[in-house]
């Protein structure tokens, strides 16, 4: 998502508070909320623009990014809203028609060139606030607009139960899909990787 009043680049990768960015730094400037990789952003617009912008993004727990993916599914589903995880799985992931759903798709595919991190700053969903607040007041000093330093959230699903509560209720080869899915993203990010149920 790019945000040229306030010189900004922010990759938006689904279930990962692209909504909530979205939502305090748009203008009528801006495009719709999407999520573009940071080289599609490159590639859809002037690319020695953005190449003076600053790029950020908020990075997941891959199991909390999952089963947060696993609760929009649910809320969104127009015939049945209590889908096992297994069938999440093999609807959304497996047998997608259109292909995988791009709430499951790895973090660092939008970030990542290889092994170059391609964004300026990285904040951690676990700490949302408490960075977006330190990123705001020192891009401020700076800044010609600027941005707001409470971010308010957005696109929230109600009633959910916690990642941690829903894991337990994982078989050991829906955790092992989801590790092996996501093993890039605990690695490169620095989350730990549960290996046994």
């Amino acid at each position: 998502m790019v945000f040229h009043k306030y010189k900004l680049i922010v990759v938006g990768i689904p279930k990962n508070a692209s909504s909530s960015l979205s939502d305090v730094l748009r203008n009528k400037t801006d495009n719709s909320h999407d999520h573009r990789t940071l080289i599609d952003e490159y590639n859809y617009n002037d690319a020695d623009l953005l190449s003076t912008y600053t790029s950020l993004v908020v990075v997941r727990n891959p199991y909390d990014r999952f089963f947060s993916g696993v609760h929009q599914i649910r809320r969104d589903a127009t015939e049945n809203n209590n889908l096992t995880i297994q069938e999440v799985i093999e609807q959304e992931i497996f047998y997608k028609e259109q292909g995988i759903n791009e709430c499951f798709y790895t973090q660092n595919q939008f970030i990542y060139l290889g092994k170059k991190l391609l964004v300026d700053k990285l904040i951690r969903y676990e700490n949302l606030h408490e960075e977006w607040k330190n990123f705001a007041e020192e891009y401020n000093k700076t800044a010609e607009y600027k941005i707001k330093k409470i971010l308010p959230f957005s696109n929230t699903t109600k009633n959910k139960m916690a990642w941690e509560e829903e894991f337990k209720t994982l078989t050991q080869d829906q955790l092992d899909l989801i590790n092996t899915m996501y093993e890039r993203d605990f690695r490169l990010f620095g989350y730990e990787m549960v290996e046994k149920i």
